[in-house]
């Protein structure tokens, strides 16, 4: 497994993990009489969280192998990023125009941010996933 591929799947993993904050917000709108937890304080956990742990783990990737951590693109992992990114843009795209729906659903301005990151969240989900299985098809 090459240290691109590995590094695929670890962002895949702990982007995983986001999906936390996600079911916070959904709790929050399925239950809007409740105390809840601070979204903001929340969210800027979990991404400090997730930037420590790319840290430390390419890091120690890259310690573990450091001549395939400094080789640079091959044509192969250039035609993987393109291909994967074409996926993403679209699930990008209808999750935008989905969240500007929610808009004449009756959603509020917190409902509609929410819905739009969702949207990112998933579309680099896809992006991710996709190059996994570029990878791993040999592609």
């Amino acid at each position: 497994m090459s240290f691109r591929e590995k590094s695929a799947w670890i962002t895949f993993v702990l982007l995983l993990g986001f999906g936390i904050y996600f079911g916070e917000v959904l709790n929050h709108w399925l239950n809007p009489g409740e105390p809840h937890t601070n979204h903001l304080q929340l969210f800027l956990l979990l991404v400090v969280a997730i930037v420590i742990l790319e840290i430390v783990t390419h890091t120690m990737m890259a310690i573990r192998s450091p001549e395939d951590a400094k080789a640079p693109f091959d044509e192969r992992e250039r035609l993987i990023a393109l291909r994967a990114t074409r996926p993403a843009f679209f699930v990008l795209l209808v999750g935008a125009f989905l969240s500007i729906g929610t808009m004449h659903l009756g959603a509020n301005t917190f409902m509609l941010a929410h819905c739009v990151l969702l949207a990112i969240w998933i579309a680099e989900l896809t992006r991710f996933g996709t190059q996994i299985y570029y990878y791993r098809r040999g592609a």
